[in-house]
């Protein structure tokens, strides 16, 4: 952060005046992933005549007391990742914006992200991993006439690459604290909120019953309790609008509703969390055509915020099947949503214990199950029940065991069983496929400085390409060096030509804020998911470098 500042002297006979005036504070940061794509016999990958790619962003941001303004710069050159969006190409400042942020008014003009509640009615956000960046281009007003309220209006069009879509969003949330308004001195939160989305959108062609506007409601209500209870509970209601599939214009309305509820408690060393969710219809976009998926691959337009309620893994082989939400009406696939739940349990076992041993045990248990909305189709119409389950599109049930052995080693040992319907998450004509992945991730630290870390994988699976082995070795240098090596090895595969080693071999610096990695290998083909959220990424091979500054 860099702070600018002027010095007032003024020197007379009798007296010397000085001042120093504060400019305001600049910050900002720079991000570039390059790939040189290298062609691959094996994996059937062509590089193709564009083998270098780059994705490229400056972030400058300027504050003076209750005044900021920013801008981003963007620029896909000579053109963006593998995997990414093609109106992401060329450069240019893709988000800019000036904001007022005062006591009690919060007013930005320009680009901004928000959400209103959990994101089931709305969420602007970024990702660049994912090549997310749907903040609505407009005005943004913030009132907040006391300590637990809060009341917001959003107006602008959404983010397309440099471009916006063509409907204009408009909306308006308020949230208070019920029990701060009753008793100024309440230590437990009761949150009600309530949610109005609109969407306005012209349209030109013959058929008849498409709306130009659509409104979406919403309502919440969370409780945060001192003794360690919580819970919550919303609901959505998605206005009337077409079903565009295969570029074809439904003739007929549909509304949606999602309904969400969670219920947990915590205390020291114990924590439990149970969510269930049900969505019906509730894909929402900014433009009317976005919402067909045979012309929407990568993630664009979405108005709502709807990730997999699933444990995020962070090993190889347990990302191989991973869940995407089901939230869309689909009357090709005979789909209208997902319904299921989630269970995350926490306990950590003490020290001196006979599971704790000298230093303590850290258990995690995690399950979750998802099927589709049991639905009656009939001529272009169907008739479901809420809590009527369907066919089922997926589980997991996983455990996870940390344990500290000594001042120097530890390790985490991870399993995980999965029933994945790939024909449903993916598209295509699949089966349903089980797995099960055991892990063993073991650190050994020879000083406080370097580090040393394996990891041992396997995957067992009786369909799709069977059985995988995987392997990492890591050296961590004083902080600041980095090295590794990894191999997938897909073992088990019916076919012997298509049993590969996605390799891959690489190094980090790290200097205060600045980052710089270099690898070389094979991605495996498949969904890259962040936060629950995913994007496709094709097989392929070469270099990587990535860069990272903050100032």
């Amino acid at each position: 952060m860099k702070k600018l500042y002027i010095l007032l002297s003024c020197i007379g006979s009798s007296f010397l005046f000085s001042q120093e005036i504060n400019l305001g504070n600049f910050s900002g940061s720079i991000e570039s992933n390059s790939q040189w794509y290298q062609d691959d016999e094996d994996l059937g990958f062509d590089a193709g005549e564009q083998r270098f790619r780059s994705n490229n962003y400056f972030k400058l941001d300027y504050t003076q007391g209750k005044i900021s303004a920013g801008l981003q710069y963007e620029a896909y050159l000579p053109t963006s990742l593998l995997g990414y969006s093609d109106k992401l190409e060329d450069n240019g400042i893709a988000t800019y914006y000036a904001r007022y942020k005062g006591d009690k008014l919060d007013v930005t003009a320009g680009n901004f992200y928000d959400q209103f509640g959990s994101g089931l009615i709305y969420r602007s956000w970024e990702d660049r991993q994912l090549g997310v960046n749907n903040s609505l281009r407009g005005v943004r007003v913030g009132y907040t006439p006391n300590n637990h309220t809060t009341i917001k209006g959003i107006l602008g069009k959404q983010r397309r690459g440099f471009e916006a879509t063509e409907a204009s969003i408009h909306g308006v949330d308020a949230e208070t604290n019920i029990l701060k308004a009753f008793d100024k001195s309440a230590t437990s939160t009761l949150n009600l909120g309530l949610s109005y989305v609109g969407k306005h959108e012209e349209y030109v062609g013959s058929n008849e019953v498409v709306p130009s506007n659509v409104s979406n409601y919403g309502a919440r209500l969370n409780y945060y309790g001192r003794s360690g209870f919580y819970g919550g509970a919303e609901y959505v209601l998605k206005g009337e609008d077409v079903l565009v599939q295969n570029g074809n214009i439904s003739n007929k309305l549909f509304d949606g509703n999602a309904f969400l509820f969670n219920l947990g408690y915590s205390k020291r060393g114990f924590g439990i969390n149970s969510t269930f969710r049900r969505m019906e219809n509730m894909g929402m976009f900014s433009q009317r055509s976005l919402s067909d998926p045979s012309s929407n691959q990568f993630n664009e337009g979405n108005l709502n915020y709807i990730p997999a309620l699933t444990k995020q893994h962070d090993y190889l082989l347990t990302n191989i099947y991973v869940y995407q939400a089901q939230p869309n009406l689909s009357f090709l696939n005979q789909q209208i949503g997902e319904i299921g739940g989630q269970l995350d349990i926490y306990y950590n076992f003490a020290k001196g214990t006979a599971l704790g041993g000298k230093y303590g045990t850290k258990l995690a248990i995690n399950g979750s199950y998802w099927n589709g909305i049991n639905a009656d189709f009939d001529n272009g119409s169907y008739d479901a029940g809420f809590f009527d389950f369907g066919k089922k599109f997926f589980h997991d049930v996983n455990f996870e065991v940390s344990k500290k052995w000594s001042p120097k080693f530890s390790s985490i040992f991870t399993y995980m069983h999965a029933y994945y319907d790939k024909g449903i998450v993916e598209g295509g004509n699949y089966n349903h496929i089980i797995s099960n992945v055991v892990v063993g991730d073991f650190l050994y630290k020879i000083t406080n400085k370097n580090s040393v870390r394996a990891e041992l994988q396997h995957l067992q699976s009786k369909r799709d390409k069977k059985n995988w082995a995987a392997a990492v070795l890591e050296y961590s240098h004083n902080y600041k060096w980095g090295f590794y090596v990894s191999d997938m090895y897909n073992y088990g595969n019916d076919n012997p030509d298509k049993r590969f080693h996605y390799y891959s071999v690489g190094g980090s610096y790290t200097q205060n804020t600045t980052r710089l990695q270099l690898n070389y290998g094979r991605q495996r083909g498949g969904l890259i998911c962040v936060g629950g959220v995913c994007r496709y990424v094709p097989e392929n091979n070469g270099f990587t470098l990535n860069l990272q500054h903050s100032f």
